[in-house]
């Protein structure tokens, strides 16, 4: 459970806008809540009394999306975009608003989003507020309630099984605005090849290894569908109670229209198993460390089942994952070592090994020879 303090953490929650000032001044990267100023503006809008308790949800190196607190029954989550310039697969607040909006018209997890803050000079960004989603995220523990191998199966089953039902329900015609040619692998694999290339601290082999691979293996797309392309264990949440249930899909700011195995390949890659080292983007620990979850291949099975479709060619689709990720983290770490502000220190140091390994478990899944998992000597 996340833990809700009225105490700015000084980093990414300031107390007013004069810290927020000083920040800058001394060149910090800016803090994504000013407390002082939400809690003011809160009361305007009259959204609940009282202090203001925060928690972070999320990846605290990704995720720009805070728990807010009130009264004892006034919760809300706040989502922003973190600061800097924006990947060119990140979606504006106003379309992910429009995307959340369909997805609950067809029952599918997403919170309703209760109000929408354009003025940045509250917190330092456009932001909204929407329903806090009942549940608990299976990342590094487990419900009690689902503490069982038939509750391990269940959660893992019904993981796979709402993908495909995202996949299924949702019309081309509803995600249209979303499709910006990710029907198009070579493009795909085109456009992270050109952000490798700009990468200047280290020779990395795996990068272009992986990146020749690919683009002369990718394989003809399907019919595109709704893509999370995030979609992972530590995106879920689920409800504290048997028989395991998704209560929400977060997350969705990098949606778009692709093939379908391309959230079945980054699921797959980036599941916490045994049958593969550790990594940075491994999504879920628990799902290694506990017995009962299912194997990948099981997972597999489970989609190709839900879906009815061929998933000969997943292996591009994971080995594609890994590798994107990769590039844009190792771009992460390069920001690092020029002393540039990153969005989490620690995260970004466990980048020296994590790339290396990262493109390892990519090569597994292509069996593509010459990839190393170390990060070469200095």
């Amino acid at each position: 459970m996340i833990t809700l303090s009225p105490v700015p953490d000084g980093v990414t929650v300031v107390a007013s806008v004069e810290k927020a000032e000083q920040m800058a001044e001394r060149k910090k990267a800016p803090p994504l809540i000013i407390l002082e100023s939400l809690q003011a503006y809160l009361d305007e809008i009259g959204f609940g009394t009282g202090e203001l308790l925060w928690g972070r949800l999320g990846s605290q190196g990704t995720s720009g999306t805070f728990h807010i607190a009130r009264d004892e029954n006034v919760h809300y989550a706040l989502k922003r975009r973190l600061d800097g310039p924006q990947p060119s697969d990140v979606m504006s607040l106003a379309d992910e608003i429009k995307l959340l909006e369909v997805l609950r018209s067809h029952h599918l997890h997403a919170p309703d989003v209760l109000h929408v803050c354009n003025d940045a000079s509250i917190i330092g960004a456009p932001f909204y507020l929407s329903a806090f989603l009942p549940g608990e995220r299976v990342v590094n523990s487990i419900p009690d309630a689902l503490n069982n191998v038939e509750e391990k199966v269940g959660m893992s089953r019904r993981a796979i099984d709402d993908l495909a039902r995202i996949q299924v329900e949702i019309t081309p015609s509803e995600i249209a605005t979303l499709d910006h040619g990710g029907s198009d692998l070579r493009k795909l694999v085109l456009e992270s090849k050109r952000l490798g290339r700009k990468l200047k601290m280290r020779r990395l082999p795996g990068f272009e290894i992986l990146g020749d691979y690919l683009l002369e293996n990718a394989p003809e797309p399907h019919p595109s569908v709704l893509s999370h392309s995030r979609y992972s264990m530590q995106n879920l949440l689920f409800l504290d109670k048997a028989p395991a249930t998704i209560s929400g899909v977060f997350g969705w700011e990098r949606a778009t229209a692709c093939d379908p195995l391309m959230d079945l390949g980054y699921f797959t890659a980036t599941y916490s198993a045994r049958d593969l080292p550790e990594t940075p983007l491994d999504t879920a620990p628990v799902t290694r460390d506990e017995d009962g979850f299912l194997s990948r291949n099981e997972l597999v099975n489970v989609f190709r089942i839900a879906t009815h479709l061929d998933t000969a060619n997943l292996p591009w689709f994971q080995t594609f994952c890994l590798w994107r990720e990769a590039v844009r983290l190792e771009e992460i770490y390069e920001r690092l070592m020029n002393k540039e502000a990153v969005p989490s220190k620690s995260f970004a140091l466990s980048l020296r090994d994590g790339v290396p390994a990262i493109l390892a478990n990519a090569a597994h899944f292509s069996k593509v020879d010459g990839v190393e998992a170390t990060a070469p000597k200095r």
